[in-house]
């Protein structure tokens, strides 16, 4: 759990510090989301019955202002959108780097929150579901768009 604290903490700080200060910040960065991944992999909690209050709303645009002041090179890629398809007219879609990463670090400061507000179990549980649900396929989009970057 400390693991995942201490990686909730170093990638959400791009999402709130405009000037964060690093050598190799896109090496730090697939790090820590190679770190997170890893810990969704292998997380594990028992479900908290507790009803506790909604995280409050995060100002999703300051979030991604910060984002593209930390990484300015980041922008807009395309992707095959079914890679299990091989024919000749395959369909691509465009992803964004920037919304990748501040939409991950959103869901990481709801998380974050719920750590510090509610219980290890709770915020393990919103964890869990915000991987599943949405930041999983973030992650890897960036991770393998960042691995394109190096080719």
């Amino acid at each position: 759990m400390s693991k995942l604290r201490e990686l909730i903490d170093e990638i959400t700080e791009f999402g709130i510090n405009p000037k964060v200060e690093l050598t190799a910040k896109t090496d730090v960065l697939k790090k820590l989301l190679v770190g997170i991944y890893s810990e969704f992999l292998k997380v594990e909690f028992e479900f908290d019955e507790k009803d506790y209050e909604d995280e409050p709303d995060l100002d999703f645009k300051k979030i991604l202002e910060n984002v593209k002041a930390n990484f300015p090179d980041f922008g807009w890629y395309s992707s095959v959108l079914d890679s299990n398809k091989m024919e000749p007219n395959i369909k691509i879609g465009i992803g964004d780097e920037l919304d990748d990463l501040a939409d991950i670090i959103k869901d990481m400061m709801d998380v974050k929150w719920r750590l510090e507000n509610t219980s290890k179990n709770d915020a393990l549980w919103h964890f869990e579901f915000h991987m599943r649900t949405h930041s999983e396929q973030h992650l890897v989009d960036l991770l393998k768009r960042l691995k394109e970057r190096d080719d």
